[in-house]
């Protein structure tokens, strides 16, 4: 009975992501080897492809900013990680909380406020013209390094923290009783044993970059990458075979692929393993230098927040055309809720919808990965790590094609949204709360079914019950994450189910500035609160998903 209740459900587990998301990366990998719709397969839109420089350029510029990105927050990371992981600075789980805010808020709201900033007629800018300081442009890579670094670094922090926290105290110690200099431990011992946890955030900002649609869109001007070139030959393209964006779709999902198995395969080929026997010791600074770290790690962390500062207080301010006059106004805001209401409930709607299966179909999952070891628990792992590898404007560009008729036509309503959401979310649910299981004796629930209770009636009753405050810690995470959404968003919304990002991305773009900077106000705190509402009550549980 146990047996077949979960083979059942891992089937059906298989179903769902082998219909909604393996078929319609299928069908945009087919559709680049065609011309015209139905047409014969062919190599011709990878000629055009290798031909024309456009195209070349914008692979160019996606692993370009990617590796500068990545580059930049293993050069800001690791030194933070460090510091916080072996120096007793004030605050380390305020510390940590700051860190996690960019990685939770959006990245094209960043770029948003630095060019309010930065830009050709920024705030600072003018004031720096009026001491006789010219300053270069942000626009392109200055902006894009900017953005990107300061808001994506906290993926190498927070994985070297913890490796540098692991660290067998006596290896280090060794290595000074040898005569080694601090540096030389540190180069030597210490950088080698956490290098897997580097390249592991390095990884994740090499990705997040190259996928990421918004910041581009906003800053790059005329270095798009291949999300945003993709986007716009679907675009040009409706109404005819959408070749050459299924072209540039399948090359994107070819660059994190490769850059995903040369991680594991460098890894697989080196020995980090080391014989714990204690954590090294946190250095007690001299209460002057310790002081002055924390004001150098804390001004950091304000530094990445300006841009959400930035934006809260432009949305107070009175609008005239695209100018702010520095007077106090809710403008913006009666502008935003009465002109635009809808979007604000689509965003909650959806969000809510989307985390919701994403608890439904995650949770088991997870249970599947860790109590139901087999050779489909281990195919599972692989599928459900997909969604990290396909960005969200192509899944998007995949669904909106394959969905758009038949039997179960989704595109043009809400549902192909959340589907969308649901696929980019639900795996860090299964992550989760795969974690959250390790933790927990499975002699629990074993103990419940040898007493005649159905194995389905004792996961929701003994092991969903034991794992609540992970699942509400991981689902709340989901939730603030889905409704930052752009990405796959601008691709799949119709008329009628715009969402709040998607309203601030288009009054960036027309310069209704009083109009994004509201949207992105009410985003910023939709986002806070749940955060500090997790980190209060579930700052063991939030864990595992961080």
């Amino acid at each position: 009975m146990k047996s077949s209740f979960w083979s059942l459900t891992t089937i059906l587990i298989f179903i769902v992501f082998f219909f909604f998301m393996i078929v319609p990366v299928i069908n945009l990998f087919t559709g680049s080897f065609q011309a015209e719709e139905g047409g014969p397969f062919s190599l011709q839109n990878y000629q055009n492809f290798a031909k024309y420089p456009s195209y070349w350029r914008s692979f160019y510029h996606s692993v370009l900013i990617g590796l500068i990105s990545a580059l930049g927050a293993i050069l800001i990371g690791v030194p933070l990680g460090f510091m916080v992981a072996r120096w007793n600075v004030i605050g380390k789980p305020l510390i940590i909380t700051l860190s996690t805010l960019p990685l939770m808020l959006p990245t094209f709201i960043a770029a948003f406020a630095w060019i309010i900033l930065l830009g050709r007629g920024g705030l600072i800018t003018r004031y720096l013209e009026t001491l006789g300081i010219q300053t270069g442009s942000i626009y392109g890579y200055p902006g894009m390094t900017l953005v990107f670094v300061s808001q994506l670094y906290s993926y190498v922090f927070l994985m070297t923290l913890s490796a540098f926290s692991s660290i067998d105290e006596s290896v280090e110690e060794a290595s000074r009783s040898l005569g080694a200099s601090p540096f030389r431990t540190f180069m030597k011992i210490s950088f080698p044993l956490v290098l897997p946890s580097i390249l592991s955030g390095a990884l994740l900002t090499f990705m997040s970059a190259i996928e990421n649609f918004g910041v581009p869109m906003i800053i790059a001007q005329q270095t798009p990458n291949l999300v945003v070139k993709a986007y716009v030959e679907f675009t040009s393209e409706v109404g005819k075979h959408p070749g050459m964006a299924y072209t540039l779709s399948v090359v994107l999902i070819f660059i994190t692929m490769a850059s995903l198995m040369a991680q594991r395969y460098y890894l697989s080929k080196r020995n980090f393993i080391q014989a714990a026997r204690g954590k090294p010791v946190v250095k007690q600074l001299s209460p002057g230098k310790r002081i002055a770290a924390s004001v150098v790690i804390y001004g950091f962390l304000l530094f990445t927040l300006i841009p959400f500062f930035v934006a809260l207080i432009l949305s107070f301010m009175e609008m005239r055309g695209p100018i702010f006059i520095p007077k106090f106004s809710l403008q913006s805001y009666i502008y935003a809720f009465e002109r635009s209401a809808r979007p604000i409930f689509n965003t909650y709607f959806l969000a809510s919808v989307a985390t919701l299966a994403s608890v439904l179909i995650g949770v088991p999952t997870g249970y599947i990965l860790t109590r139901r070891k087999s050779v489909y628990s281990n195919m599972l792992d692989i599928v459900i790590m997909l969604p990290f590898v396909i960005a969200g404007t192509i899944l998007g560009i995949a669904l909106i094609t394959f969905f758009n008729k038949g039997w179960l036509a989704l595109t043009g309503t809400w549902m192909i949204l959340a589907l969308s959401y649901v696929i980019r979310k639900m795996p860090f649910i299964a992550r989760s709360s795969a974690s959250i299981l390790y933790q927990l004796d499975p002699s629990l629930d074993e103990a419940s079914i040898s007493l005649g209770v159905s194995p389905m009636k004792t996961f929701y009753k003994v092991t969903f019950r034991l794992m609540m405050a992970g699942i509400v810690s991981g689902a709340i995470l989901s939730w603030v994450t889905i409704i930052s959404e752009l990405s796959s968003t601008i691709v799949l919304q119709t008329p009628g189910w715009s969402t709040m990002t998607v309203e601030m991305y288009q009054g960036i773009i027309s310069d209704d500035l009083g109009k994004a900077a509201a949207f992105a106000s009410i985003m910023i705190v939709s986002t806070v609160i749940p955060l500090l509402f997790v980190t209060k009550y579930f700052s063991k549980e939030q864990t595992p998903l961080l």
